[in-house]
């Protein structure tokens, strides 16, 4: 992919690895949002996520590295936090007919803050079926200190 505002350590447009393959949000976070945003729902194809999780609980919270296994054979490679952007939040602002759709775009990354997903890159290939059971390796967790 090109580089863009989030790799500001090179000109944009610059070719890098594509880390941001899928976008992975959970109902129970939007769910969150939504009431801080007061919306009813928030639908994960108007923030346009990838795939939702359901019953894993602090998704937007598992770190890099994290490895999500698929019953079904396809394994995706956690990069980061997917952070919520004013983009996003316009696409809601519209898609919820909000009065003030500028005032919700701004909302949404204020209230959003690592709630939002997270971005994957998919290390096995396959298909993922709706209901399909999941499980997760979190890699070794430690603090670095210079």
């Amino acid at each position: 992919r090109r580089s863009g505002g989030r790799e500001p350590w090179y000109p944009r447009g610059t070719e890098i690895r594509n880390e941001r393959q899928v976008s992975i949000v959970a109902f129970d976070e939007l769910a969150v949002v939504a009431e801080r945003m007061g919306l009813a729902e928030i639908k994960p194809e108007w923030i346009g996520a990838n795939l939702v999780i359901d019953g894993l609980s602090n998704l937007s919270m598992l770190p890099s590295a994290t490895l999500l296994f698929f019953a079904g054979g396809v394994t995706l490679k956690i990069d980061a936090q997917n952070g919520p952007c004013r983009l996003s939040g316009r696409s809601i602002a519209e898609n919820a007919r909000m009065e003030d759709q500028d005032a919700g775009s701004l909302l949404f990354p204020k209230v959003a803050k690592r709630l939002r997903g997270l971005v994957a890159w998919v290390e096995k290939p396959g298909v993922v079926a709706t209901g399909e059971e999941i499980s997760v390796r979190v890699p070794e967790q430690w603090i670095y200190r210079a």
